[in-house]
């Protein structure tokens, strides 16, 4: 993709988010401030800096896997899908594209499944009112409709915890945020019928949608339940679908997700059955499904070294042919 087709050029980018001669990156402030809040409001920081390399928790259902994975994975993860909307390598311009033009102003409907404790959706709103603060985009009045669907029930408690930190910070950029956060269980029928309801209700009065599917591959390809999760997510994106509709599905850049076998090559598969209702973005190319892209980044709670951020990134337009 050539510098005329980036809608946002990485040279643009402000310090508080990107150190373009040392190549890192940093979360905004405000995400940075408002996780460390909740870090100690839980007394997690101990468990936060234990992480070590080998360190990969993948959450759970019950409080000590959501807490490990809170204090040890949100912040990458927050990183990853900072790195995806500000493409400060210049490798993920179609990505980025999607993202600002989608959460450029007006009324959107953010689903985000599974949103853990909110890490893809507050990391993007967050970078966005960053952009805006420094006059990199301008300040169009932004409503959000936020529909995170999350099984586990602390997990939802902390994205409401966080969305509340945040929501001064958001506002004062005009980026309004209206959030329900529902249990969801990608796997059960039931429980997905009541988020694609919720999703119904919400398209009622919006045009723009935002499907974001983050951090998926280790439940789905580890655990082995891409066969039980698969006509759920024909369902979610189907419903998602129509005019002016995109979802950007992130996962670390780990073999689990981009080997020959991994979950972007199932995702994949699933599209050429869901032709009608989605296609994969390649800008063009041939054999480029999805894209990658891999920095370091600077974290508060572990201040004496930094980390790295290995993203794969796949934009998939929710266009309807007949």
């Amino acid at each position: 993709m050539t510098a005329a087709n980036r809608l946002l050029e990485p040279e643009r980018l402000p310090k508080t988010l990107w150190d373009s001669e040392k190549k890192i990156l940093r979360l905004p402030d405000a995400l940075a401030q408002a996780y460390e809040t909740l870090i100690d409001r839980y007394s997690l920081r101990e468990l936060a800096q234990s992480r070590t390399v080998g360190d990969s928790p993948v959450g759970g259902l019950d409080k000590a896997a959501t807490d490990k994975h809170f204090a040890q994975q949100f912040d990458n993860s927050a990183a990853r899908a900072q790195l995806a909307v500000t493409n400060s390598t210049k490798e993920v311009a179609r990505i980025s594209n999607a993202i600002l033009q989608t959460l450029s102003g007006n009324m959107v409907c953010i689903t985000d499944a599974p949103c853990g404790a909110g890490a893809a959706a507050f990391s993007l709103l967050s970078t966005i009112a960053e952009l805006r603060a420094h006059d990199v985009l301008p300040r169009m009045p932004l409503h959000i409709r936020l529909i995170g669907a999350e099984i586990s029930d602390f997990a939802r408690q902390y994205a409401k915890e966080m969305l509340a930190e945040l929501t001064p910070f958001l506002e004062s950029q005009a980026i309004f945020v209206q959030a329900e956060l529902l249990p969801w269980d990608v796997t059960d029928n039931l429980s997905n019928t009541d988020l694609i309801q919720n999703m119904v209700r919400a398209k009622t009065s919006i045009s723009k949608n935002l499907l974001v599917v983050a951090n998926f591959s280790g439940f789905l390809t580890t655990s082995g339940k891409q066969k039980d999760a698969q006509p759920q997510l024909a369902e979610l994106f189907r419903h998602t679908s129509g005019d002016e509709s995109v979802a950007i599905w992130i996962e670390p850049q780990m073999n689990s997700a981009v080997s020959g076998s991994g979950l972007f090559s199932t995702v994949g598969r699933w599209v050429k059955e869901w032709h009608r209702f989605v296609r994969v973005n390649t800008d063009g190319a041939v054999n480029d499904s999805f894209l990658t892209s891999e920095v370091q980044f600077w974290s508060a709670l572990t201040p004496d070294r930094l980390r790295p951020v290995r993203l794969a990134v796949m934009r998939l337009d929710l266009v309807r042919t007949p």
